[in-house]
């Protein structure tokens, strides 16, 4: 959200705005879903220490299946209540439309948010914490790259923005 932020605050206040909104939105119901890490690396740890890696890896693809079926219906709801969720937060007019259009894009990475979230809960409880380190820091490398592109170069505005997380 920081690139994001960065990015869209030279666009204007009510991308700006829009943004804001959306990103809270987007942040509060992928916060709910955090038992995906948190939950997974408990549960992954405790089997992995006792010498029970095949139990752990089984669980480790229970949470991604759990992750894909929340990811799905994050993304189908958070796609069709975009509208009245920006409304709840307060939004109207133009902050309203760019807030709502922002919400709609950026919730189609809503599977692979959650499947990563999963993934790396496996990772950790397994006791690999580099490689959830490097997926996020070229995870987010992109996500400059892309934000850059969209916005900027392409000319998407506010929409780019969506695109490129």
């Amino acid at each position: 959200m920081l690139v994001d932020t960065a990015i869209v605050g030279h666009l204007g206040t009510p991308q700006l705005a829009s943004l804001a909104i959306a990103a809270t939105v987007m942040t509060t119901a992928f916060t709910v879903f955090n038992f995906l890490t948190y939950g997974t690396t408990a549960q992954v740890a405790r089997l992995h220490g006792a010498g029970r890696a095949g139990e752990a890896a089984r669980l480790g693809a229970q949470a991604q299946w759990l992750a894909l079926i929340v990811g799905v219906v994050l993304l189908a709801a958070l796609a069709g209540l975009a509208r009245p969720l920006v409304v709840l937060m307060g939004g109207e007019g133009e902050v309203a439309d760019g807030a709502t259009t922002y919400l709609r894009i950026a919730a189609l990475g809503a599977p692979a948010f959650m499947l990563a979230s999963a993934g790396q809960g496996y990772l950790r409880g397994i006791g690999d914490l580099a490689t959830p380190l490097k997926i996020l820091v070229v995870a987010h490398a992109v996500n400059v790259v892309l934000e850059l592109l969209f916005v900027y170069g392409f000319g998407w505005g506010l929409a780019g923005s969506a695109w490129g997380r």
